[in-house]
């Protein structure tokens, strides 16, 4: 039985402070596509191709762990709301990533809805890192909505998938690619050292002494 909180921000719409007036529900099945599909794109976030791998990924991903990862990107009200519960057939292994920026788009992006059973490999602390990973103001401007959403599901789907991960953080091959790779060094540093132009230009230098003198 899916709960009461798996659907709250899909229908309430996502980022409204708890202090304020809460919106109503919707509950608008017109706004569900005609055809099946994993994820629900209603604000153009991400392009076709991004669509269809995302598609195949979340399908590989409910084979191997039984858990129904589902995304809906919105601007509330224009959402199906309530209406993706029958549409997905949601129980208490699913989770809904909800993405929407909110009506002056300084919201947190992302929302995740999660069922009752995921909660025992990924606790409430995972999520709120997540959101606050990648659905940031901040994120979403150096890297895009669509880059939020496919490093989120990527996140995900790596600590739904690693028995040992039980992940309480981003981990941080995802969270910083490039510190993950090289550590604190700047990977220029890496390559050509600590004074790259010395090295790169000492040999050049030299060699402008022998045709033109010093």
């Amino acid at each position: 039985m899916i709960t009461a909180t798996l659907l709250s921000a899909a229908a309430l719409g996502g980022g409204v402070p708890a202090a304020e007036a809460r919106p109503e529900g919707v509950n608008k099945p017109e706004l569900l596509p005609s055809y099946q599909t994993n994820v629900i794109d209603l604000q153009r976030f991400l392009t076709s191709g991004e669509v269809a791998n995302l598609n195949k990924q979340l399908d590989a991903l409910e084979k191997a762990t039984g858990v129904k990862l589902r995304v809906l990107c919105q601007q509330y009200p224009a959402t199906p709301g309530l209406a993706i519960k029958d549409y997905w057939n949601l129980d208490d292994m699913s989770i809904v990533m909800v993405a929407d920026k909110g009506a002056k788009g300084t919201s947190n992006m992302l929302n995740f809805n999660v069922g009752e059973g995921v909660k025992l490999n990924l606790p409430n602390q995972f999520w709120t890192r997540l959101q606050n990973t990648f659905g940031t103001t901040f994120f979403v401007r150096d890297n895009g909505e669509d880059i939020a959403i496919l490093r989120a599901i990527d996140t995900i789907d790596y600590c739904l998938r690693d028995d040992l991960a039980f992940c309480t953080d981003v981990p941080m091959r995802f969270k910083d690619p490039s510190k993950a790779m090289y550590g604190d060094q700047d990977p220029a540093s890496k390559l050509f050292g600590n004074q790259p132009g010395k090295d790169l230009f000492e040999g050049i230098s030299k060699g402008a002494e022998k045709v033109f003198g010093a």
